[in-house]
């Protein structure tokens, strides 16, 4: 009973601690703004991929249109 009571007061104060520490802040901004430019770029590489998606398509398209063509 003794060694829980000791436990919670070790943990309280380790909470109390790591709460009002605020070495941390800058990283967490950091990650917070790559984050941030990380999901930008994949919105912007998922637009870039449908539309070369799109483009294959055509191509294959044409070139389908070609080979028929030629047959």
């Amino acid at each position: 009973e003794n060694l829980k009571k000791r436990v919670v007061k070790v943990m309280r104060t380790w909470i109390k601690n790591f709460l009002a520490d605020d070495n941390g802040q800058d990283m967490i901004e950091y990650s917070l703004i790559l984050v941030l430019i990380g999901t930008v770029a994949l919105i912007f590489l998922s637009g870039l991929g449908l539309s070369i998606s799109g483009i294959v398509s055509k191509v294959g398209f044409k070139l389908e249109t070609v080979s028929n063509a030629i047959s």
